[in-house]
């Protein structure tokens, strides 16, 4: 077997760097993935049946009924604790579930301890912006980056559309370019969990919200489908530069034509849906194509059932929209074949 430092010399890579690699592989590779997910489910029952207790014993033995500084300042405490758990005892997949379900507690209880008493959501998202800044320093979890971020991305778009309510409308539409940006140029430190979250928590919020609030639309206006077609543009530069046929940037013209036009007639969530499509083409990610077919779909269906259209109109637009990208799909599939074939 080839000793680490002879392989190291030989190919030119850093012995250090390497060793540091390996051992940060060894350590999230301990367990399968379904010990993992086992492991996982018992630490988050953990973390909840603790919680649990906690309550039950403030409210019987200290008579607090509801959260308050004390709740604020306990929550506080965990999470630290936790995060000093997962960068200076990783060992043990459990460990480490344990202390992402013990720090996101921890997170929530601070946020309700400040904001309940004032009733405050404003509050609340402000209490979990120091989380997420420590969430997205520490490097062990990406989950735990995830969660914190999502929850502060939640808190603020809540309290944002209880006191603007329609202005509001199209404040998601500012986070999905941050997102992209933040994936197409990483920094230095690992984002991209919280680029995850910028993308995909405004769908969901979108979703969820549409099933209790039909008036609420988060996907709508000038000011979104503007902000969109810029992404679009941007990811269109990057692929650009990257092709040199004349036959395929003509062709790429021709699907950035489509998509423009999709853009202005689809809703704004389908045109959401199909920036997760093309950064999932451009980055290679498969998990960002999973999730951008998803939300087509959810999106479409949505249009399709809406009531605000005649039925009619909305099958031309879809039937329209839908041979365009056909076409263009087809293209490029016949264009790979002549390629294969010379």
């Amino acid at each position: 077997m080839t000793q680490l430092a002879a392989f190291c010399a030989r190919i030119g890579i850093d012995e250090a760097a390497a060793r540091r690699a390996l051992e940060a592989r060894s350590a999230r590779d301990n367990a399968p993935w379904y010990m993992q997910v086992v492991l996982g489910i018992g630490a988050w029952v953990t973390a909840i049946a603790a919680v649990f207790f906690v309550g039950v014993l403030m409210e019987l033995v200290f008579e607090i009924d509801e959260p308050d500084l004390a709740v604020a300042i306990i929550g506080t405490v965990v999470f630290v604790a936790s995060v000093w758990l997962l960068h200076h005892r990783p060992g043990g997949a459990f460990t480490a579930h344990a202390a992402v379900a013990f720090a996101t507690a921890g997170t929530l209880l601070a946020a309700a301890g400040l904001a309940v008493p004032e009733e405050s959501l404003w509050l609340a998202a402000t209490a979990t912006l120091p989380f997420a800044a420590v969430a997205i320093w520490q490097q062990r979890s990406p989950l735990l980056q995830f969660l914190i971020v999502s929850i502060a991305l939640i808190l603020g778009m809540v309290a944002a559309w209880d006191h603007w309510h329609d202005p509001i409308a199209d404040l998601p539409a500012l986070l999905i370019p941050v997102g992209v940006v933040l994936l197409l140029y990483p920094p230095r430190r690992d984002v991209r969990p919280t680029a995850f979250a910028l993308l995909i928590v405004p769908l969901l919020i979108d979703t969820v919200a549409a099933r209790f609030e039909g008036s609420w639309a988060l996907w709508h206006g000038w000011p979104a489908r503007g902000l969109l077609l810029a992404v679009f543009a941007l990811l269109f530069t990057v692929n650009w530069r990257r092709t040199a046929d004349p036959q395929t940037r003509l062709l790429a013209l021709a699907a950035a034509a489509a998509i423009a036009v999709a853009t202005f007639l689809l809703p704004v969530g389908t045109s959401a849906a199909l920036v997760l499509l093309i950064l999932a083409y451009t980055l290679g990610s498969r998990t960002l194509a999973v999730i951008g077919a998803l939300v087509a779909v959810y999106f479409i269906w949505s249009f399709y059932w809406d009531l605000n259209g005649t039925l009619l109109t909305k099958s031309i637009i879809l039937m329209a929209a839908g041979a365009v990208l056909l076409l263009c799909y087809g293209l490029l599939v016949g264009m790979l074949r002549e390629r294969r074939a010379s």
